[in-house]
């Protein structure tokens, strides 16, 4: 009796160690669920910051581009406003010396009706 009572002593030692062994891998079985779970959450998280910051990156990447197209409008009209100056200046210059050259001929004007008084003054004094 006494083997079958050790025997069954043994059974009973060696099922609840298993129990707690059980146990034990189900409490582990539990923690890495949960791991898995909150790793699959961030995963979650970082793939809609990688997609905010894609369409961040496109939204950039367009203002970038008008940028460089004002850029490029801003040295035409750099370049015009130049050419612009260039000719407003040799206008200024024509404008100016025609302006002397009128200031002549009015000049040339009154000398010419002082000789002209002048003459006709002579003549009716002769």
């Amino acid at each position: 009796m006494e083997s079958s009572r050790g025997s069954v002593y043994d059974s009973l030692r060696q099922a609840g160690s298993s129990t707690l062994a059980m146990e034990s891998v189900q409490s582990q079985l539990k923690l890495r669920e949960g791991e898995i779970s909150q790793l699959r959450s961030e995963i979650g998280q970082l793939e809609r910051t990688r997609e905010s910051m894609a369409r961040e990156l496109v939204n950039l990447s367009n203002q970038n581009d008008d940028l460089l197209e004002v850029k490029v409008q801003h040295e035409a009209l750099q370049a015009q406003f130049q050419e612009l100056n260039v000719r407003h200046s040799s206008l200024l210059q024509m404008y100016g010396e025609k302006e002397e050259q009128v200031q002549e001929l009015r000049l040339d004007l009154l000398d010419v009706k002082d000789m002209y008084k002048s003459q006709i003054d002579t003549l009716l004094s002769k």
